[in-house]
């Protein structure tokens, strides 16, 4: 006889690609601007919330938290760790097939 009640369990999932373009928005910015991507190196929370030109990103506090543990000194190294922190969702390539 089965006794224990069934219950769910809670299951949190992150939406990445609701961030993907803010990501991009946020990099793009690293790459034009070497104040901001030392900024973004060395305190990505602080660099996030400050904006760039006036403009704000808007990242989940997961992928904030993501960054906050990344410790890299180049921006390359920042968007594979990023990468791989988010489960390699920012970087998934598309396979094209150019032979037609």
């Amino acid at each position: 006889m089965y006794t224990k009640p069934l219950a769910r369990q809670a299951v949190t999932t992150v939406r990445v690609s609701d961030d993907v373009s803010e990501i991009g928005r946020l990099l793009i910015a690293a790459a034009i601007d070497p104040q901001f991507c030392e900024r973004l190196l060395n305190d990505p929370e602080t660099a996030v919330k400050g904006g760039f030109g006036g403009e704000r990103f808007h990242v989940t506090g997961t992928t904030l938290k993501v960054m906050r543990t990344i410790r890299e000194t180049t921006l390359p190294e920042f968007i594979r760790q990023l990468d791989s922190g988010l489960d390699n969702r920012l970087l998934r390539s598309e396979r094209i097939d150019y032979s037609t």
